[in-house]
């Protein structure tokens, strides 16, 4: 299992390294509010697309290839990145990028393959320290190569720092991992790119709890996305934060995820169950985006950074570990790779939109639109949890 959080902490360094920074890429090549936000929607299109694919091949060949290959083609993805010089080359590598970063269900797959029971949420909320542990390094490693000036940034040099981390988990995946789903585990059933694959994706809709919780991630990571793809704009425009002091604001709130992940997820769930940490991650994270708005001052930027940063550290692993209680084995790729779908197709939506919001009303307008996508996120979670089914 230790392999298994290795390579998620490395790999996700590598993001993190990016993200903080990645509107000053943008703005390096001439891109507009609108245009950055829209490089994050496709990022998370290439991810939508390819969640469920990678989570169906994980279910049949294993998961120690699809690392290898996704890893691979994220290094790849991080050269293009670093060499691009004009919008339409960006839109190549993010898209790319994501196509790569679909690979997240696997994780949580390779994860669910080693437990059972009680100790699985356990589990996810170790792998999702190890995602946050990733993103501690991962800003702090892109803050100091970034400097305080993006007009002296040395973009091609971040790139290359991300794509060597990418390659250092490869070769974790080749030379260390043992393949947690044994051929014995594995579905049998020919692969399906045609309309019986969606059909059969859709079915998990219709299950209990599980058609719930790919509802509830859609419009939880679809709030999420709006704020993400904004904020180190906002950071900028609102609290002049250069690249290096955004980075370390990423690093805090990687800080706090993965104390809440690594030492609070596991207590929390058995004394209260999933259903109601979920619940409470949407609740502090809508707290948080609230407290955004008013934020003048540093400290008061800090303040609403935890309370937003602790309910995306309770919300993600309860509700893998919900999808993964609730599918037998030979479907854990399959279900978490249609529920992280759902999540990638608001991050999809959102910023597509945000930008323009940004632009034209002013620097906290997308927040209120995140507020709004938040009310029903916790209504759906108060009906989950008192075994009301909504699909």
């Amino acid at each position: 299992m230790f392999v298994l959080y290795l390579i998620v902490f490395v790999g996700l360094t590598g993001v993190g390294i990016i993200i903080p920074l990645f509107p000053f890429f943008g703005e390096q090549v001439g891109a507009t509010p609108a245009q950055i936000t829209m490089l994050m929607a496709l990022f998370a299109a290439g991810q939508f697309v390819a969640s469920p694919f990678w989570g169906w091949l994980s279910d049949r060949i294993g998961r120690r290839p699809v690392f290898v290959l996704t890893l691979a083609g994220g290094a790849a993805s991080y050269i293009i990145l670093g060499i691009a010089e004009t919008v339409p080359a960006l839109y190549l590598a993010r898209v790319f990028g994501g196509l790569m970063a679909g690979n997240v269900p696997v994780a949580f797959a390779a994860a669910a393959d080693m437990t059972a029971g009680e100790d699985r949420s356990k589990v996810m909320g170790r792998i999702g320290a190890s995602f946050s542990l990733g993103f501690i390094l991962g800003p702090a490693i892109g803050g100091f190569l970034a400097g305080s000036d993006p007009q002296a940034t040395n973009f091609l040099l971040i790139a290359m720092a991300a794509g060597g981390m990418s390659l250092l988990a490869l070769l974790l995946s080749i030379l260390v991992f043992k393949e947690s789903h044994p051929p014995s585990k594995r579905n049998s059933r020919p692969l399906d790119f045609g309309s019986s694959a969606i059909r059969r994706s859709f079915r998990f809709f219709g299950m209990p709890v599980i058609g719930a919780l790919i509802v509830m991630n859609f419009i939880f990571i679809a709030a999420g996305a709006i704020i993400d793809s904004t904020f180190a704009l906002y950071a900028n425009k609102a609290h002049d934060l250069g690249p290096n002091a955004i980075g370390y604001l990423f690093t805090y709130m990687g800080v706090i995820m993965a104390g809440v992940q690594g030492g609070a997820i596991g207590p929390l769930t058995s004394r209260f169950g999933d259903i109601f940490v979920a619940q409470a991650g949407v609740a502090l994270y809508l707290v948080g985006v609230a407290l955004l708005i008013p934020a003048s001052t540093f400290f008061g930027l800090l303040f609403a950074l935890t309370f937003l940063t602790t309910g995306v550290a309770l919300f993600v692993p309860s509700t893998s570990s919900l999808v993964s209680q609730n599918v037998p084995d030979s479907e854990q790729g399959a279900a978490l790779g249609v529920f992280q779908a759902a999540g990638n197709l608001g991050r999809v939506i959102t910023p597509m939109f945000s930008g323009v919001i940004f632009s034209a009303y002013g620097v906290t307008a997308p927040f209120y639109i995140a507020i709004l996508f938040l009310l029903p996120a916790l209504w759906l979670a108060q009906k989950t949890r008192s075994g009301i089914r909504i699909t």
